[in-house]
């Protein structure tokens, strides 16, 4: 059923990378398989299950806490994309939008990832995507997703913290895919997009804490910066799913 198309101002856009911007999801699956085979307690099937969003390092620190070392974990995410990088796929529309952000007269956009630094800069030459100057990875923070640590980095380095006195003015969306990256958005003042690359709409919906749910990306265009604003639009050509509350507090409708 078509949607009439909304749309809405912000500071600032954040983004997490594996299964929004890139869904590496089946490369990061054949990893984990791989690195499993010599480690017979190791079920690579349920942390497959259980750990996207999180940091690499915080799923072998649970699982196999011997192996548990930033720098072997920097190297065996470093390697993933050129071992296992033909099952990944650019997440439809996200190529298009960060380019489109990146033509911005100003800096209006940072990546959050759980994933290691040079995994993350890997999947942007990927695809071909120029990376934006603030570029959080694991390596950046002391608590990943679900903690708003990652999130938080963003927006100040962006130069739009929380601001509990004047949240008009420091307005930041997340565009997130996995429940721990959610949180971490909701947690640190954003309001999140949902994408619904690696789970349902319904098993979204059922977090309650997401504002717009999408298919992906294809659907989302920029709209254009107000400088005197500090804004740009972000325009929903389509959607699956909208909260009340953005709809009453967010939405500058232009569309007959």
């Amino acid at each position: 059923m078509a949607v009439t198309p909304i749309s809405f101002k912000v500071n600032a856009c954040l983004f997490d990378v594996d299964g929004t911007i890139i869904i590496s999801q089946p490369a990061i699956a054949a990893f984990w398989r791989d690195f499993g085979k010599d480690k017979p307690y190791f079920d690579a099937e349920h942390v497959i299950h259980v750990s996207h969003g999180w940091r690499t390092y915080d799923a072998i620190a649970k699982f196999a806490p011997d192996f548990a070392d930033e720098k072997l974990v920097d190297k065996l995410e470093g390697e993933i994309p050129e071992k296992y990088g033909q099952f990944s796929i650019e997440v439809p529309g996200s190529v298009k939008l960060c380019n489109d952000l990146n033509k911005l007269p100003k800096e209006k956009w940072s990546v959050a990832t759980s994933g290691t630094r040079d995994m993350a800069q890997k999947w942007f030459k990927v695809l071909n995507i120029k990376r934006p100057s603030s570029f959080i990875t694991a390596n950046d923070v002391t608590q990943g997703k679900p903690f708003p640590e990652p999130y938080l980095k963003g927006r100040n380095n962006l130069g739009y913290p929380i601001n509990k006195e004047h949240p008009e003015k420091s307005k930041v969306v997340v565009f997130e895919d996995a429940p721990a990256g959610i949180k971490a958005g909701k947690d640190a003042g954003c309001k999140v997009i949902g994408i619904a690359t690696t789970f349902t709409k319904e098993q979204l919906m059922e977090l309650g804490q997401c504002d717009i749910i999408v298919k992906n990306l294809e659907s989302i265009s920029l709209g254009g910066y107000n400088a005197e604003t500090d804004e740009v639009e972000l325009i929903f050509n389509d959607y699956l799913w909208v909260s009340d509350d953005l709809q009453k507090w967010w939405f500058t409708c232009s569309y007959e």
